[in-house]
């Protein structure tokens, strides 16, 4: 089969950054089993830079039988466009491929997907793609199947990636390349803020020490890596494998440098973050989120502010730096609670810290709540809440920076007329509400 994998171009606006661009390697370990079960497969990486690839004779040029499109809620706007073009082609006579749908929005938003799309994969993909393209699996919605054991997965498609733009940089060190990894999945917490169990699950399930490691060293022998940095909630959540992994860098001789974002767990054990610095780990990123014991409170945490005083004090201790990433604007703050955040970067003087305005991500628990007690202001194509107050915060946090700001007036008559038609269409609501997400320019019946 020949097969074009794609991810979504990023918004005019968004409550959310999207400069940083770096692979896409979710999408590089759907390409390398395709491959590995001897597909042909194209990939276009419209986030990294938008194509017009729809708009050629790409498809009748490689006789495209499957798109295969990554879908994340950010991005949900330019994927509902291309879903549409796609099927323009197919009513023009012009394709007659198939068109399969993943990603994190999928999980948290199928009721805004289009009927017309053939295949839609909520949470992993690795083993539910490899049946729709054989013709194996012919559901519609197919709830993903985990893979039992991550070791298996084969290396992220790196050929696809290294000769493309990607940032290869860090600002918390001074080499490069930086590489990014992926060796996790699921998430045990409860946070109410985060839709990450809406995608992943509870349960949290990883690579071992030893696949990571045999994984740096192709990366250092094939492409030159000197910095590894990894991309998930809590690379050092188990602590056995993090020793063990760390243990294996000083055993291997990996002369590397590495960065994760992580929990606080384990960080007030002096000999575990003493061997994290030794075997070259330079920099932590630690969603604190908040200064408020009340607010830490509210978002599930699980962590106390005295638990982020002790563990960056000692992670300090030994070196490495700090980024603390808060968010601000969550139902309920008070300014006291602002207060007490900036009182605790004051206290533990990270190297880097953000404060990011609040916004509603579906599939979190407190986006049920902004949303049943109507606290927001404007609702995104892909679902997202802009809550009240919102274009506010962005002139405090974010200097007033319009890509961050609510992207389409908000206007009360309309929420009044929208409720009066909901109440009229019944069972039909869903299919224009999807419809109505959309800016003029972009609905198409």
């Amino acid at each position: 089969m020949n097969i074009l994998m794609m991810t979504s171009a990023a918004p005019e606006y968004a409550p959310l950054s999207t400069s940083e661009k770096r692979p896409p390697l979710g999408v590089g370990f759907l390409i390398s089993v395709l491959k590995r079960c001897g597909h042909q497969v194209y990939f276009v990486d419209n986030y990294l830079s938008p194509s017009r690839i729809l708009q050629t004779d790409f498809f009748i040029r490689n006789r495209i039988d499957w798109v295969g499109i990554y879908a994340n809620t950010i991005c949900y706007q330019n994927t509902f466009a291309m879903l549409h073009e796609l099927e323009a082609l197919r009513e023009k006579k012009i394709w007659d491929g198939k068109i399969m749908l993943g990603g994190p929005h999928t999980s948290v938003g199928l009721e805004t997907i289009p009927d017309f799309v053939d295949h839609i994969v909520l949470g992993e993909g690795e083993i539910s793609i490899q049946k729709i393209v054989s013709g194996e699996e012919t559901s519609r919605v197919i709830r993903g199947e985990k893979v039992p054991d991550l070791d298996t997965l084969p290396f992220p498609a790196w050929e696809e990636f290294i000769h493309r733009p990607y940032d290869w940089t860090s600002r918390w060190v001074d080499k490069s390349p930086v590489y990014t990894f992926n060796t996790s999945r699921g998430c045990p917490f409860q946070c109410a803020f985060c839709s990450v169990n809406a995608v992943w699950g509870r349960t949290y399930r990883y690579m071992s020490a030893e696949r990571i490691l045999d994984e740096i060293e192709r990366m250092i022998n094939h492409y030159g890596l000197r910095v590894a940095y990894f991309r998930e909630d809590h690379f050092t959540l188990n602590k056995k494998r993090t020793m063990e992994f760390c243990e294996g860098i000083l055993q291997r001789g990996l002369t590397i440098d590495w960065i994760c974002e992580s929990r606080i767990d384990h960080f007030d054990d002096a000999n575990f973050v003493e061997l994290l610095a030794r075997s070259g780990c330079r920099a932590l990123y630690i969603g604190v989120e908040s200064g408020s014991p009340r607010i830490l409170e509210l978002l599930k945490k699980g962590e106390t502010v005295d638990q982020f005083i002790r563990a960056f004090d000692l992670i300090k201790k030994f070196g490495m730096k700090t980024y603390a990433s808060f968010v601000v604007g969550v139902p309920t703050e008070t300014e006291k609670d602002l207060r007490l955040t900036h009182e605790l970067i004051q206290r533990i003087q990270p190297d880097f810290s953000s404060k990011n305005v609040y916004v509603g991500l579906p599939g979190s628990e407190l986006y049920d709540y902004v949303r049943k007690h109507e606290l927001y202001e404007y609702e995104d194509p892909g679902g997202i809440l802009y809550l009240k107050g919102h274009d506010k915060r962005v002139d405090r946090y974010y200097r007033g920076n319009p890509y961050y700001k609510t992207p389409y007036p908000y206007r009360q008559k309309w929420r009044k007329v929208k409720l009066r038609v909901r109440q009229g269409l019944g069972w039909l609501w869903p299919k224009v509400r999807t419809l109505c997400r959309l800016p003029v320019c972009q609905r198409r019946m």
